[in-house]
C-alpha cells in the first residue's frame, strides 16, 4: 500500500513540475509548412556523406542528459538536430522520428541558463556523457562537420555531455579549447544563447560504421610521433574478475569480463606484452602507446578505440563476444590494421547483448598469433 501512494505521490509532483515550467517556458511544437528565419540548415558534405549544419538564433537547447535532445528555435519549434532514442533491449537504443522528442509532451522542466555568444553544441546522447569510443565518434567529429563551413574561432562556447573525465579535457584542449568555455550538459540541461550550432550525428547513429573521413580527422588532430619501444606489444587488461564471485557466476552476468584474464597476461608477458589497463594513462601517454604498438591484444570494449591511433599494419586480436558489434573491425579496416577476432559465447546468458563472461583457451589464442605472424612457445 505504501508503495502505491508512494508512486501516486510522485506522479502528481512530476505533474506540478511539468505545469509550472508549461507557465514558465511554452511547450515547443513541431514546425509545419510556416517558414522559421531564426534556423537556417547548411548542407555539408565529407567525402560521399551528407550532413547538416544547423544555426539557430535566440534558440535553446533542452537535454535529460541522455536519450532527449531538443534544439528549440526562437520561434518554440523544434529543429531536426534534435535527438531521441528510446532502447530496444536492456542498453541499446535506437533513434527516433522527430515528433516523438519528449518535450513535445513534457515541455522544459529545468530552469534555464542564458548564455551570450555562440555555442556549438556536441551533445550526442546519454552514451557519449562516459564512454570513451561514443566520444571520439560521436562527439569530436561533430567539430570536422562544422569547421567545414565555419572557423571555430567563431565559437564563444562549446556544450558537451560531461567534462567529468580527464580524457573528455585533455581531447578538448587539443583545439585550444579553453576550459572556462566548455559548458557541461550534466551541469546545465537547459541553455539559451546568442547563435546555437548543431550537426547531424556524424555516423548517423550507427555506431558500428563509423566514417573513414572521421578516424582521419581523429588522426590528424592527435597526431603522435613518439615511439615507445617496450609497447611495441601490449595487452589491454580490465583487471575486473576480481570482483567476481567465483561460486555465483549468474550474479555477474552482464559484466563483460575474460574469467582467464590472469592466465592469458601471464603467458602474453612471457611473449614480451606489456599488460596496460589504458584508464591509468593519460590520454596524451594512450596515444603514445597505441602509436607504437605492432600488436594488440585486447577484449571487445571502449579501450580498442585507440586503434584509430594505431600505425599502419598494426596487428589486432580481438576477443569479441558473440553479441557484440563490429565496431573495432572497422576502425581497423579504415586505419589499415590487421584485425583477427575470436568470438566467444558467454558461459552465462547475458541481458546485454555485447557483455557476458567469456573464457578463452590458450591454444586458440597462440593460433591466431601465429596467423599474425606473431612467433609463439
Amino acid at each position: 500500500m505504501y508503495k502505491v501512494i508512494k508512486k501516486k505521490l510522485k506522479i502528481i509532483y512530476k505533474k506540478n513540475i511539468e505545469f509550472f515550467f508549461f507557465l514558465l517556458y511554452p511547450k515547443p511544437k513541431i514546425k509545419n509548412n510556416e517558414k522559421d528565419f531564426s534556423e537556417k540548415v547548411f548542407d555539408i558534405k565529407i567525402e560521399k556523406n551528407l550532413y547538416h549544419l544547423f544555426e539557430l538564433t535566440k534558440g535553446r537547447i533542452f537535454t535529460d542528459g541522455n536519450d532527449t535532445t531538443a534544439y528549440i528555435s526562437k520561434n518554440n519549434n523544434i529543429s531536426k538536430a534534435s535527438l531521441q532514442y528510446k532502447k530496444f533491449d536492456f542498453i541499446n537504443s535506437k533513434m527516433q522520428k522527430n515528433s516523438e522528442n519528449e518535450v513535445l509532451k513534457r515541455g522544459t522542466p529545468k530552469f534555464k541558463k542564458k548564455i551570450h555568444g555562440n555555442v556549438l553544441s556536441l551533445i550526442s546522447g546519454g552514451a557519449s556523457r562516459n564512454n570513451f569510443t561514443h566520444w571520439f565518434t560521436d562527439v569530436i567529429p561533430r567539430i570536422k562537420i562544422y569547421q567545414q563551413k565555419f572557423n571555430i574561432k567563431k565559437i564563444d562556447k562549446f556544450y558537451v555531455p560531461s567534462i567529468k573525465f580527464k580524457f573528455q579535457r585533455e581531447s578538448l584542449s587539443y583545439f585550444g579549447i579553453n576550459k572556462n568555455n566548455i559548458i557541461s550538459s550534466e551541469k546545465y540541461k537547459h541553455i539559451e544563447a546568442d547563435k546555437i550550432f548543431a550537426t547531424t550525428h556524424p555516423c548517423f547513429h550507427r555506431p558500428t560504421e563509423v566514417k573513414k573521413w572521421s578516424i582521419n580527422y581523429l588522426n590528424k588532430i592527435y597526431k603522435c610521433n613518439v615511439i615507445l619501444k617496450k609497447y611495441e606489444k601490449i595487452f589491454i587488461i580490465r583487471d575486473q574478475f576480481k570482483q567476481i564471485n567465483k561460486n555465483n557466476l549468474n550474479k555477474y552476468s552482464d559484466y563483460r569480463v575474460l574469467v582467464n584474464e590472469n592466465e592469458i597476461k601471464e603467458y602474453l608477458s612471457s611473449i614480451g606484452f606489456k599488460c596496460i589497463k589504458p584508464e591509468d594513462h593519460s590520454f596524451s601517454d594512450q596515444l603514445k602507446i597505441f602509436s607504437s604498438a605492432k600488436y594488440v591484444v585486447g577484449l571487445y570494449g571502449a579501450a580498442m578505440m585507440m586503434l584509430a591511433f594505431c600505425k599502419i599494419k598494426t596487428k589486432v586480436l580481438e576477443f569479441k563476444p558473440s553479441g557484440g558489434g563490429m565496431e573495432f573491425r572497422n576502425i581497423s579496416k579504415l586505419a589499415k590494421l590487421k584485425h583477427r577476432q575470436i568470438i566467444l559465447k558467454p558461459l552465462v546468458k547475458s541481458r546485454i547483448p555485447q557483455n557476458g563472461l567469456l573464457l578463452c583457451p590458450l591454444k586458440i589464442i597462440k593460433k591466431e598469433l601465429k596467423l599474425l605472424g606473431l612467433k609463439t612457445l
